[in-house]
């Protein structure tokens, strides 16, 4: 007692399924390492519950497999994944151990914990963007 369809019905449904599918604010493209690889990007904006320190910004470094950060004093560096746009850091971090103001070593702890804990990742072109809770990130190709 099932119900048949009709070819041109079966199609029609394809059809409203595929302009369903792409609709909705995500364009669908997830943003890979591979997209990310041999670029270096540099922050223009920092939106949320954080501010940076006043003349510092954010460089983030994509190597083959590592993910160098610096948040204005110290160098970070760790392999890393993106999975479904959330880009972590995947192994043990190292960094230098340079001596910093107190409010510098808090931006370096702050940075550490966003990329240990995972960012939603976007990549426009030449626009980086991660977002965590509260805070956005936005950078800029620069290499």
């Amino acid at each position: 007692m099932g119900t048949r369809l009709h070819g041109s019905t079966v199609a029609l449904i394809g059809v409203a399924g595929l302009l369903l599918a792409g609709c909705g604010s995500d364009s669908g493209n997830e943003t890979t390492a591979s997209d990310l690889n041999g670029s270096t990007f540099t922050s223009t904006s920092v939106d949320g519950s954080y501010e940076l320190v006043e003349g510092s910004t954010i460089t983030l470094a994509f190597e083959d497999d590592k993910l160098s950060a610096q948040a204005g004093c110290n160098t970070m560096s760790a392999a890393y994944t993106i999975d479904k746009d959330l880009l972590k850091w995947s192994g043990d971090v190292a960094s230098t151990r340079m001596a910093c103001s107190d409010d510098l070593t808090a931006q370096d702890e702050w940075l550490t914990g966003i990329l240990t804990e995972g960012a939603d990742v976007d990549l426009d072109g030449d626009k980086l963007i991660l977002t965590h809770e509260d805070d956005t990130i936005e950078l800029t190709k620069s290499g």
